[in-house]
C-alpha cells in the first residue's frame, strides 16, 4: 500500500526574492541534474544557473556519502532500489536509494520498532506526508510517496534527497554563521514555517538539525525544512495532553510543561536558532531536565553580552523572538519573517520592541505544579 504525494508544478529557477526565498526545486518526469551542486532542473536547462556546471542526464550517484547496510540492493515498492544507509533519528532509520525510474537520488525513511508495532507511531509517521504535502512549500522537504513495506508492514516515506549539510553540523563546525548566509537562511525558514501555519500545521522540534542548507559553501544556499514528524495537525487528537515533544535546547516554556503549542513556539524554536547562530553559543546548559527548567524560569543573556559586534538590531529581534511569554513574542511567523527582512533595509522599523518584565504564567493546573518543582530545582 503507499500513497503518492503529488510533486508540486512550476518554473524551477528564478532569481531570489526580496522576502528572501530561493527558487524551489520542483520534480519533473525528466530532469536534469548538475553534477557539483546537484540540483534538478527541467529538461532545457543546459547549465546549472547557481554554479554554472553543464547538466546531465542522470546524476551520479557514486558521489553520495553513504554506509554499508544488509538491505543493500533491496527495492521497495518494486522502485526505489536501496543504495545505503545515511543515518537514524528518534523513530526512523533512512536510507539513500536510487529511484530506477529517473536514475534520482531519494531518501527512504523507515519508521522502526517499538513505533512501527504501534497504531498510533504509523499514524504519526504517515501523518508527515499529508502534513508535508498539503503546505506546498518550496523551502520545505518534498515527499513523493508514503506507505507500508510489503515484507513486515514497517511505514515509509520516500523524500527528495538533500546535497549539503543541517545548519547543526555548519554550527559544530564554524561556531557561527556569517549574517549574510544567516539571514537569508532564517527567512527562508520563517516562510516555510508561516506557510506551514497557514495549514494548520505546527512543527514544534525547530532546530539546527531539522534546518537544511543545500549546496557547497561558496554557492548561494537554499534552505529546506526537514522533519515534521513532532508536528501537530491544529485539528488532530493524534498528540496526547500532557506529553512533551521536541527539543529541550529549543523549547519553548510551554512546551517544555507540555501545554499547548502554537505558532508562536515554532517563533520560539527559530529564534533560539537564530541566538546560536549569531552567539555561537547555546543559552542553557545542563541535561535536559535542567535546560527545560532554564527555558521555563531563567532570562536568556543578551547576544550582545556575549559577542559586542552582534548588530543591535539583530539582537532586538532574537529577544522578541525568544520571549518567555508568548503574548510577548512575534504574534505570526509572518511577523517574524518581515522583521528579518527588515534588518537588510537600512532605516526600516521593526515590529520588534522591549519588555521590562517577562515571564511564563502557567495555563493549566499541572503546568503550574511543573513549573514549581523546575522552580525549586533551579534554587529560586
Amino acid at each position: 500500500m503507499s500513497i503518492h504525494v503529488p510533486a508540486r508544478e512550476g518554473a524551477r529557477h528564478r532569481n531570489r526574492q526580496a522576502r528572501g526565498t530561493i527558487a524551489p526545486r520542483c520534480s519533473y518526469a525528466s530532469p536534469v541534474f548538475c553534477p557539483r551542486c546537484h540540483r534538478d532542473y527541467p529538461s532545457h536547462y543546459t547549465f546549472c544557473p547557481v554554479d554554472g556546471e553543464a547538466t546531465t542526464e542522470r546524476p551520479n550517484l557514486d558521489q553520495v556519502r553513504a554506509s554499508p547496510t544488509r538491505i543493500t540492493d533491496a527495492l521497495l515498492n518494486k522502485r526505489y532500489k536501496v543504495r545505503g544507509f545515511i543515518g537514524k533519528g528518534g523513530m526512523a532509520r533512512v536510507y539513500l536509494a536510487e529511484d530506477e525510474q529517473t536514475g534520482r537520488a531519494v531518501a527512504v525513511k523507515v519508521l522502526e520498532r517499538p513505533w512501527a508495532n504501534d497504531e498510533n507511531g504509523r499514524r504519526r509517521f504517515l501523518r508527515e506526508a499529508l502534513a508535508v504535502s498539503r503546505i506546498g512549500h518550496p523551502n520545505i522537504v518534498n515527499i513523493f510517496e508514503a506507505g507500508l513495506r510489503e515484507e513486515d508492514q514497517a511505514p515509509y516515506l520516500v523524500m527528495e534527497f538533500l546535497f549539503g549539510e543541517p545548519v547543526g553540523r555548519y554550527l559544530a563546525r564554524d561556531g557561527t554563521i556569517p549574517t549574510e548566509i544567516a539571514l537569508p537562511a532564517l527567512q527562508q525558514a520563517a516562510s516555510a514555517l508561516a506557510a506551514a501555519h497557514k495549514k494548520g500545521v505546527i512543527h514544534r522540534d525547530v532546530k539546527p538539525d531539522n534546518l537544511f542548507l543545500i549546496g557547497e559553501p561558496g554557492d548561494p544556499y537554499e534552505l529546506k525544512v526537514l522533519d515534521f514528524g513532532l508536528s501537530k495537525l491544529q485539528t488532530s487528537d493524534l498528540t496526547a495532553v500532557g506529553s512533551v515533544l521536541g527539543t529541550p535546547a529549543y523549547m519553548a516554556p510551554e512546551q517544555a510543561l507540555a501545554e499547548t503549542a502554537d505558532e508562536r513556539s515554532d517563533v520560539y524554536g527559530l529564534g533560539m536558532v537564530m541566538y546560536r547562530a549569531f552567539t555561537g553559543a547555546s543559552p542553557f546548559g545542563g541535561d535536559d531536565v535542567t535546560v527545560l527548567a532554564h527555558q521555563v524560569h531563567s532570562p536568556l543573556m543578551r547576544p550582545r553580552e556575549i559577542d559586542e559586534t552582534i548588530d543591535p538590531r539583530v539582537e532586538q529581534v532574537i529577544l522578541t523572538a525568544t520571549r518567555k511569554d508568548p503574548k510577548h513574542r512575534y504574534p505570526a511567523m509572518d511577523v517574524f519573517f518581515d522583521d528579518l527582512g527588515k534588518l537588510t533595509a537600512q532605516g526600516a522599523r521593526l515590529w520588534a520592541f522591549d519588555v521590562k518584565h517577562d515571564r511564563y504564567e502557567p495555563t493549566t493546573k499541572v503546568g503550574g505544579l511543573v513549573a514549581d518543582s523546575l522552580s525549586r530545582m533551579l534554587g529560586s
